[in-house]
């Protein structure tokens, strides 16, 4: 599978890269159809086309290599860093260039041409030994000085005369990794600055980058290095971290601090997880299960040879951003690299096993399962920007084991946070796709301070009183109590939602609950009459739609999806109507869904309420 998923993205990338201009700025350089740019990250493409060329034969993926490495000078400094961008002097991403230079000489070395294995080598050197002595006064996040440890191991293998040196700082950088690992497992950091605390007691945690970046890192410096120590935190970690990934392949980031980012099979600008999870499936096949699930999806949202951000990107008519190829195609050879094989039987994943309420501190936030359903339900209170993930007891994602996402959060609104990194939407602008109650500007989920809690209830006859046979919950619930702000009220950092004198129209409460016997039901109500509920259903281009008053119904293939309302009536909002009543689909570029928003307003008077339950049917 990776074999062929890596040929076609090398192959994607070919069709892009610059010739013939006789410009060495863009010569060699990779074209962005989505962005209509260089990426100045194009250059970490290097490593998938080599490991191509080796593994094929075929020659013209060295010479797009060499090309691509010359381009690249363009963006690299005279103290051996690079530049994120021409237009971004962040010279963070140090670390990813040089690791995939160490890679190819480590893998490959002599077998290079001898140009080619000399301008790699001296190339490494100098940026290996530029982290050396700057790694800690770039700064940035947590997954910086993490991946950073790789590189020194690597350097520490590649250059001996100051290997002990290049050992040191590696050793000593792993360190810190593993002084970011909480009592919930969850590797924190990804933030400014990466010790906040949260009036909640949060931390910054990012999931996406987590799993796509530090912690396969950190399982690749292990191995490197022989740190039995660094290797069975490691894998602890992921195992914790392996709980937020769905049946499908898919990562819930869906809260993560920097889940601006969040393309559903990961993050924009990161390697996936697979070539770390090859080393941890070395002691844990469930591992090589997770890489198998990714994989398949990344294949499934790759088109023509490249990667697209999300599963409904194409449907939306959204070009694919290169960036996303070129990133994933790199850790897709890591992987090759790693000779792995995949497991010998197919496993479970912990989310096909999960029952009742898991409850994560440090994110405040509760995953739910039962009867086929996953919700995530946040009140996360660390923001890295303002209204850059949902909060306020949002249901940031709701998913069906048949259906696969029915509901999920984003920013509020959609913008370009990082403008190198994020893909502008070429038609909707002002997005947010989170579930949430609106009234008079104000909504549920830009509310920091919201309490929640959640349990499972007694299983009627049981004499266990939680659990039925198979291990689900009879029924598991959730609720948040808050107050609805302005999205401009939600200040950044550990000061969030503390503005002097925030807009507030009332205080709102949210329940959710699922049961063994099959449906999952959302209630919400708020103390002033007038609220609306805002409910963006994940529906791509393609599916059949009906709305009835109180009932809208979703048809995928045999599968159809209801959402009953009781309590008030389904609309659809003007801005979301085309002529003759059909949707016109909200798209997200966060998680890369498309939805069919629809409207509820709760009855007129105080601490009214509706409810809404989703249903699940097969058949023809």
């Amino acid at each position: 599978m990776e074999r062929q998923l890596l040929r076609s993205w090398c192959d994607g990338l070919l069709r892009y890269q610059i010739a013939g201009t006789g410009n060495p700025r863009l010569d060699g350089g990779i074209l962005c159809p989505a962005c209509m740019r260089v990426h100045g990250r194009s250059g970490d493409a290097v490593l998938p086309l080599i490991t191509q060329w080796a593994t094929s034969g075929a020659v013209r993926y060295l010479h797009a290599a060499e090309r691509l490495f010359a381009w690249s000078e363009t963006m690299l400094r005279p103290d051996g860093s690079y530049n994120n961008d021409t237009n971004s002097n962040w010279n963070g991403i140090t670390v990813f260039a040089a690791n995939q230079l160490g890679e190819i000489l480590l893998h490959f070395g002599t077998r290079l041409p001898p140009a080619d294995y000399a301008a790699f080598s001296h190339r490494f050197a100098v940026s290996a030994n530029y982290l050396l002595q700057n790694i800690e006064q770039i700064g940035g996040n947590i997954n910086y000085p993490v991946t950073c440890a790789y590189t020194m191991a690597l350097a520490a293998r590649l250059l001996p005369d100051k290997a002990e040196a290049f050992a040191a700082k590696g050793r000593a950088l792993a360190a810190v990794a593993l002084a970011h690992l909480t009592q919930d497992g969850l590797l924190y950091g990804e933030g400014h600055p990466t010790e906040a605390v949260t009036p909640k007691g949060c931390r910054p945690v990012d999931i996406g980058y987590n799993v796509e970046e530090s912690l396969p890192a950190l399982a690749l410096y292990a191995e490197l290095a022989g740190d039995a120590k660094v290797l069975a935190a490691t894998l602890a970690a992921a195992r914790a971290h392996l709980q937020f990934m769905l049946p499908d392949g898919g990562w819930n980031n869906s809260f993560g601090s920097r889940s601006y980012k969040w393309s559903y099979w990961g993050s924009r600008t990161s390697d996936g997880c697979a070539a770390g999870f090859a080393v941890l499936a070395k002691h844990d096949p469930l591992f090589g299960e997770a890489i198998l699930r990714n994989l398949a999806l990344l294949g499934r949202c790759t088109q023509d040879g490249l990667l697209y951000g999300g599963p409904h990107f194409a449907a939306a008519g959204e070009p694919p951003c290169i960036h996303h190829t070129i990133c994933h195609a790199k850790g897709l050879a890591a992987l090759v690299l790693q000779g792995w094989q995949p497991p010998e039987h197919r496993l479970a994943l912990p989310a096909e096993n999960a029952a009742g309420a898991q409850y994560f501190p440090t994110i405040d936030t509760w995953l739910l399962a039962a009867g086929g359903w996953q919700a995530t339900v946040t009140g996360y209170d660390y923001q890295y920007l303002a209204g850059g993930h949902p909060t306020g007891g949002a249901l940031s994602l709701l998913w069906n084991r048949q259906w696969g996402p029915v509901l999920f959060g984003g920013m509020d609104p959609y913008r370009q946070n990082e403008p190198n990194n994020m893909q502008m939407p070429r038609y909707q602008f002002g997005i947010c796709p989170t579930p949430r109650l609106v009234h008079k500007g104000c909504c549920s989920s830009n509310d920091v301070t919201a309490r929640l809690t959640a349990g499972e209830e007694p299983a009627g006859a049981d004499p266990a009183g939680e659990k039925r046979t198979g291990g689900e919950a009879y029924t598991v619930w959730a609720e948040a109590t808050g107050t609805l702000y302005r999205s401009e009220d939600r200040s950044e950092g550990q000061n969030a939602g503390q503005s002097d004198a925030p807009q507030t129209a009332g205080t709102y409460h949210l329940r959710y609950t699922a049961g063994a016997a099959g449906g999952f039901t959302l209630t919400a109500r708020a103390a002033e009459p007038g609220a609306v509920l805002l409910l963006p259903i994940v529906s791509p281009t393609g599916d059949a739609f009906t709305l009835t008053e109180g009932k809208a119904t979703f048809r995928r293939g045999k599968l159809t999806l209801c959402a009953c309302a009781t309590g008030g009536n389904f609309a659809l909002p003007a801005e979301y109507r085309l002529p003759g009543g059909h949707p016109r689909r909200l798209f997200s570029p966060v998680g890369g869904l498309q939805a069919v928003v629809l409207e509820l307003a709760l009855p007129p008077v105080p601490e009214a309420a509706v409810t809404v339950t989703f249903t699940i049917s097969a058949g023809e």
